[in-house]
């Protein structure tokens, strides 16, 4: 499997669809009081359907990377108990079958790892083949370190401990940032959907004094724009508060 991209489910596919239509009736509604609005839909499915790829591969990525801390966490106490690399290895499928099931991520790779193995393939062969599909920096370096280590006779616990404690760290930084700016998260979420309250307000409330703004060139002219920036703001703001190390 590529753990580079991400193919939404068909739950999710059907999750973008009511996401699109309802998003659409809004948007028909507010902007241009006008079914015509629905010429809009495929445009917006299209970018719920990016946007659904993007946090999918985003949660993905984090749970490989939390997994394989996992993985070498194992795989440094088994070899300090005196266990041989390839039998450290299937130690480590056995705890992360135990901790995440064995349609883990990581449960997966590790029995198609051991496998091979077990035919006379390199182990640092199928580390490396799992860097490339894994698209994770942490896994590239682990899997270039280790390939390196294993032709020079490195010490491969002290490797392990260390790429360990890298990941570790860099993980608790990154839960640290986001404790910190899970309010301004709270607050971009309700500022993102202020402007379209304040329409279906103004709507609601004092019918006929934005029927200037429809149903004429210049109001639809207007009114896209204001969709345009609104759109902008929107995918800025969630821009701006991604944290990424």
């Amino acid at each position: 499997m590529d753990y580079r991209s991400y193919r939404l489910t068909l739950k999710e596919h059907g999750k973008c669809l009511a996401g699109a239509v309802l998003l659409t009736v809004v948007i028909a509604y507010l902007f241009y009081d006008s079914a015509w609005g629905f010429l809009l839909f495929p445009a917006v499915y299209v970018l719920l359907q990016k946007r659904g790829c993007a946090q999918g591969l985003a949660r993905v990525q984090a749970q490989l990377g939390k997994e394989f801390l996992d993985v070498l966490r194992t795989v440094s106490s088994a070899l300090l108990a005196g266990l041989s690399m390839e039998n450290a290895w299937r130690e480590a499928a056995r705890e992360i079958e135990g901790l995440y099931g064995e349609n883990s991520i990581m449960g997966r790779e590790l029995v198609r790892i051991n496998g091979k193995v077990g035919v006379n393939i390199p182990l640092e062969q199928q580390l490396e083949e799992l860097a490339v599909r894994s698209g994770n920096a942490d896994i590239v370096s682990f899997a270039e370190v280790f390939a390196f280590a294993k032709r020079s006779g490195g010490n491969l616990v002290t490797i392990m401990e260390g790429t360990a404690n890298h990941i570790r760290a860099r993980f608790e930084t990154e839960r640290d940032i986001q404790v910190l700016v899970a309010a301004k998260q709270l607050e971009q979420k309700i500022m993102n959907v202020v402007p379209l309250l304040i329409l279906a307000y103004l709507k609601v409330t004092s019918i006929g004094f934005l029927d200037i703004l429809y149903r004429n060139v210049a109001g639809v002219l207007f009114m896209s724009g204001c969709l345009l920036a609104y759109g902008g703001a929107f995918l800025l703001s969630e821009r701006l508060l991604r944290i990424e190390m």
